[in-house]
This record gives structure tokens, sequence and C-alpha cells, in this order.
């Protein structure tokens, strides 16, 4: 068995599965939860999910932007998101205040010129 990729449905449904179980889902899930200003998801699968060709994703590249946040429990998100997810998940960390002025961040002028997903809000209480 397997999915008609020709039918009208599969583009639908294949955006609320992955908006509803998704990596921004479960990364925004894990990080947020550590009090960061700001949790993007950049690289490779930003770059698929924003429509640009390329191969399959090998992992998932996560920027945390906050203050106070302990490595261990960066790495700890890291890891729970990675066994959710099935694959690696690499994070970032940057200071608060990085994201606005990223002169000088290589990585930061390289991750905002490029397609990225913001989850922030995602994982913020409604």
């Amino acid at each position: 068995m397997r999915a008609n990729t020709a039918s009208p449905a599969v583009a639908p449904l294949t955006q609320l599965t992955l908006v509803t179980f998704g990596p921004q889902t479960v990364v925004a899930d894990e990080f947020m939860g550590l009090g960061a200003h700001r949790v993007v998801v950049f690289g490779s699968w930003a770059a698929r999910y924003h429509g640009q060709a390329g191969a399959l994703p090998a992992d998932i590249d996560v920027l945390v932007v906050g203050d106070g946040i302990d490595r261990a429990d960066l790495y700890a998100a890291a890891e729970r998101a990675e066994a959710r997810l099935g694959m690696p998940v690499n994070p970032v960390l940057r200071p608060s205040g990085a994201w606005d002025e990223p002169e000088g961040d290589a990585l930061l002028v390289e991750v905002q010129s490029r397609p990225y997903v913001d989850v922030t809000e995602m994982g913020r209480p409604a």
C-alpha cells in the first residue's frame, strides 16, 4: 500500500501532518521551556520546508537565543527532540540581542540570509 501522490488531498494532508507533528513543533516543545527569547530551525530542513530543492535533511539545526540557558539543559532538550524525531538535532546557543544585531557573528548572518523557521511563538502558551 502507498499514497496516491497525484491525489489533490496529498498536499493539504502533508501540510497538516507537518504542522501538527513536524520537526518545528517538536523543536518548539523541547526548546522553548528553556527560557529562550527566540528558537529558530535553520539549515537544510528549513530550506526544504520553504520549497528549496535538495537532498533530504540528515539532521535538524536549531538556533536558541537567550540568556542564562544552561548548556546541559540545551543538550538535554536536543536529546529529547532527537528521540522524538529519529534524527540528530544540533543546537547552537547565542545571547539575547544577538539576533537583532548579528554583525560580527558569521553564523547569525548566514542563518538570517537563508530560509529559516522561527518556532518561537509555537512554544508559547496561548
